[in-house]
Order: C-alpha cells, then sequence, then structure tokens
C-alpha cells in the first residue's frame, strides 16, 4: 500500500502539550501503531462496523457497549519511507548503526565490537564516531546484508531526511469565542512536509488481498496523523523484499558457516511489556533480543525466542535511544501509559553455535508484530 501526503502531515510527540504552556508541538516520524490505527479505522468505516470488520481490524465488542481492541486478522510486515522513481517505488530505511562518520575522517566506516580485556568496545578507523543518521535504499540495505556493501560506496549510498521530507514550523495563537485572541497563548507546531514523489510504503502479509476488497472501495482517501490531515493511497502487488528474499539462502550459509551475524532492527521493537501477579518486570524488558518471542507469518513462531532456536554465545548491542511510545486508547477512553522501545537502524552483532533455519528472510521480535513492530533482518557479519 502506498501513502501519498496531500498535504503537510503532524504525527505528534508523546510529550504533554498545552499551549501556553508547552508551546512548541514537534512532529516525530509515524510510528507503526499510528498507520495500522488509520487503516483499522478505514475498514471500520468502509465497513460500517460490519462483524467481518471488527474481526478483520481487531475489535471485540463487549457486553457494556463498549469495545476491547485484540490483534488484527491482518499483519502489517512493516512501513517505510518511499520514493516514486521512473515509475518504481524505492524504500528507504534507516541507515544502520554502524555506519558512521567522524570529524576529520573522510567519507563513512563502519564499527564492530572488539574485545578488549574480556570486555567490549565498538571501533573502526576512527576511535570518535558518530552514527551517520540518514537512510539508504532497499537495493542498497540488501549489498548490506550481504556483506557487500564496501566503505568506499557508504558515503554514497547514505541518504539525507531532507531528501525525503522537510519538517516545517508554523505559529498560531488561541481564540475565544468572540474570535479575540487571547494573552499567553501563543504556540508552535512542527508539522512533516514530504518531498516530490515521496510517500510511505506500508508491507502486507497475512489477509492482504481482504484489507484491499475493504480499504478499495472508490474513495482512497485516509485520515492520517493529527489535525485531520489526510492522505491518498493505491497498492501495488508486487513483492518489496524480492531482491532480498532471493539473496537469503547463501546469506543464511555464510552466517551458519561463521557461527555469528548482525541483526538489523528496520521497525521499532517493543520488546515484553507485561508484568506478572507480584507486579515486576517479566525479564525480557530490555534491550536483550535474544528473550524477545519470535513470530513469523503472523503467527508465533512456536512461541520460541532467539535464544531457544540457537546457542547464543553472545550479543553485542549497538542501539540508539530508546523511543518513547504513546496515545490514546478509543476502547478505554483513556491515554495510554508510555512503553519504549528499541529504535529502528539498531545492529546487534550476534555470536552462535548451532544451526540457522529459518526460512523466511526476515522475523519479528517482541509485542504488537501485527501492527508492523519489531521487524529485522539478518545479514553477514564479516
Amino acid at each position: 500500500m502506498l501513502i501519498k501526503p496531500n498535504d503537510v502531515l503532524l504525527f505528534r510527540e508523546s510529550k504533554n502539550f498545552t499551549a501556553g504552556e508547552a508551546h512548541v508541538a514537534r512532529s516525530q516520524l509515524p510510528l507503526p501503531q499510528t498507520i495500522a490505527g488509520a487503516i483499522r479505522s478505514k475498514i471500520l468505516v468502509n465497513s460500517e462496523f460490519s462483524g467481518e470488520a471488527l474481526k478483520l481490524a481487531g475489535l471485540e465488542r463487549r457486553d457494556n457497549g463498549r469495545y476491547k481492541s485484540v490483534d488484527p486478522e491482518f499483519e502489517i510486515i512493516g512501513q517505510f519511507f518511499c520514493k516514486r522513481k521512473s515509475n518504481k517505488v524505492r524504500e528507504y530505511f534507516k541507515a544502520p548503526m554502524d555506519i558512521v562518520k567522524s570529524k576529520g575522517v573522510d567519507g563513512c566506516f563502519y564499527v564492530r565490537p572488539i574485545n578488549v580485556l574480556s570486555n567490549y568496545v565498538f571501533g573502526g578507523r576512527d576511535i570518535h564516531f558518530e552514527s551517520v543518521n540518514g537512510y539508504i535504499e532497499g537495493n542498497n540495505l540488501v549489498k548490506y546484508l550481504k556483506g557487500e556493501l564496501g566503505e568506499k560506496e557508504l558515503e554514497g549510498a547514505v541518504v539525507n531526511e531532507n531528501e525525503l521530507l522537510k519538517r516545517e514550523s508554523r505559529v498560531g495563537i488561541k481564540l475565544d469565542n468572540s474570535k479575540t485572541t487571547e494573552e499567553g497563548y501563543f504556540y508552535k507546531v512542527e508539522f512533516l512536509r514530504f518531498e516530490k514523489d515521496a510517500g510511505v510504503s506500508v508491507w502486507f502479509g497475512k489477509d492482504a488481498d481482504i484489507v484491499k476488497k475493504h480499504l478499495d472501495n472508490g474513495n482512497r482517501l485516509l485520515k492520517l496523523g493529527g489535525e485531520n490531515r489526510f492522505v491518498t493511497f493505491e497498492f501495488d502487488d508486487g513483492d518489496p523484499i524480492e531482491d532480498y528474499r532471493d539473496s537469503w539462502k547463501d546469506i543464511r550459509k555464510r552466517i551458519n558457516e561463521s557461527g555469528r551475524f548482525k541483526l538489523y532492527v528496520a521497525t521499532p521493537i517493543l520488546n515484553c511489556i507485561r508484568r506478572d501477579e507480584g507486579g515486576k518486570k517479566c525479564e525480557c524488558y530490555s534491550w536483550n533480543i535474544a528473550k524477545a518471542k519470535i513470530t513469523l507469518n503472523g503467527d508465533n513462531h512456536s512461541g520460541r525466542s532467539l535464544k531457544e532456536m540457537i546457542e547464543i554465545d553472545g550479543v553485542y548491542p549497538l542501539i540508539g535511544k530508546p523511543i518513547a511510545i504513546s496515545g490514546w486508547d478509543y476502547a478505554l477512553n483513556r491515554p495510554k501509559g508510555n512503553r519504549y522501545a528499541i529504535p529502528p537502524s539498531s545492529v546487534y552483532f550476534v555470536e552462535f553455535n548451532g544451526e540457522f533455519k529459518l526460512n523466511e528472510p526476515y522475523l519479528k521480535l517482541g509485542e504488537l508484530t501485527k501492527l508492523g513492530y519489531g521487524l529485522c533482518f539478518m545479514g553477514v557479519w564479516e
């Protein structure tokens, strides 16, 4: 599903905003649950809340007339920025965090974990470095996962956010009932303005045809984000990971031969969010992806974790600042509490014993994977 903004879009960050008190409302990049929520709402409205639509969108009607939110029947594999070039849609992924740059050093380079006195540090061509914080096209991501994206190619492969969208600030002031301005209520809102031919690509997995049937009724408008902004959408029947799927057998063979791999986080990972009866946090509520549950094709993969599939000798995380995730619970009519996700672009270097036997070229880790969270790709660790 290809989404094209009609105007600027707003995806307000989770911080409270009250004009006059917190006078700046910044926009973050769209989260998976935001895209999924817009699609679920469209399904319900188009079908006038029919029983089939409720089941597909993941809503159960309670005895008191309210609804309980459950997993939808369809699966969103992931969602990414995209751009149409020469009639072909190209997705853009957050540049992996092991691609870095350093002041005074030409070009970009890779960093990797280095053992120092039984501890590990990350190092490369320079001791001082920072992530490039950009995007790379899908074809370059496949080369990266195959271990074929050389350091000399990195600078040309990394795309700045400004080539996809720009952040646009607008100011306003509160008006009373008589349309007179109120003193002390000046505010500024930051919107996202997408570049020409840029948009969002949403990958569907299970039951994609059913979703298309419920969405594509002639009205291809979708309300997305804040401020009642609309986008248009269309469908494309192509396989967005065809190149990676064709390369997966060779990548898997090289991973098993070396006993190590890189796990690239493509969409945010929400690790375990539950608590036991005593209120104690579950052990896997952390950056530790080894204990996160795996799902494939929208179904729980026998309830197993990465640690239960292979014998892990070491996990070396290179992760960014956790993403705060909140929102409004329409079923309970109250704000949702903050949760924190491992951000996309994070890279885990994993050493293991055994054989990796996954046939799918990707896996999903953590919670809310049907809404697009937790998409990871595995690549060669040279």
